[in-house]
């Protein structure tokens, strides 16, 4: 807003910005969506963890003082342009316990591939409900005794995937983002801050922006 003003040679005094803001939200004309960002989407998105809840509890029995985090594509599958049929999921730990992990998995039945690149994926990774793809996590942690990523990470995760593996080109993830911030609330603060420790902050910011004025 502050830029906003500025551009548009509005002049305004800061506790009047603040009288504003309070007055829209206690009027419920806008929301919050994390520290400093606002929307006019009442509804919060709510995302399922069904289809993880196995192998989370698979891997916390095993390990479990583990840190990990971990999201499918299925959990978002009715906000991809083609709905899909077949989905991964994604697991990350600190590097050392990946090939630990791998072994877990594999041992348990699941296709594991672990960090593969873009032309491994094309070339190897079988898709289907056991397939898992294990990644080297940031220091980035999910709330205490919850190992399922909330949207705000997975949106960024999907974006480095886009680069990272064959499974969808950027058009197609901008039509799942577009779908998802367009008609839900999400925390865009907790997004930009994990977007910011990998160094894209300014590329989701640009994305989100663009999808939301258009």
């Amino acid at each position: 807003m502050k830029k906003y003003f500025a551009e548009i040679n509005i002049k305004y005094k800061k506790d009047s910005l603040n009288k504003t803001i309070y007055r829209l939200k206690k009027e419920r004309i806008i929301y919050e969506a994390g520290r400093g960002w606002y929307s006019t989407i009442k509804k919060e998105f709510v995302l399922h963890t069904k289809s993880v809840e196995k192998i989370i509890k698979l891997i916390k029995k095993k390990f479990p003082l583990l840190e990990f985090s971990c999201w499918s594509t299925e959990q978002i599958k009715s906000y991809f342009h083609h709905l899909p049929s077949k989905f991964v999921t994604f697991v990350y730990v600190d590097k050392d316990f990946l090939q630990s992990l791998k072994d877990l998995l594999t041992d348990n039945g699941y296709n594991v591939y672990l960090n593969p690149t873009k032309s491994e994926t094309a070339k190897y990774v079988e898709l289907n409900k056991r397939t898992i793809i294990l990644r080297s996590a940031i220091s980035y942690r999910e709330p205490k005794n919850q190992n399922w990523s909330k949207i705000e990470k997975i949106i960024v995760d999907l974006f480095m995937e886009t680069k990272k593996s064959n499974l969808m080109d950027m058009e197609e993830y901008e039509k799942i983002i577009s779908n998802i911030i367009l008609n839900y609330r999400i925390n865009m603060a907790i997004m930009l801050n994990y977007a910011h420790q990998i160094k894209i902050e300014d590329k989701i910011k640009n994305i989100v922006i663009d999808l939301s004025v258009h």
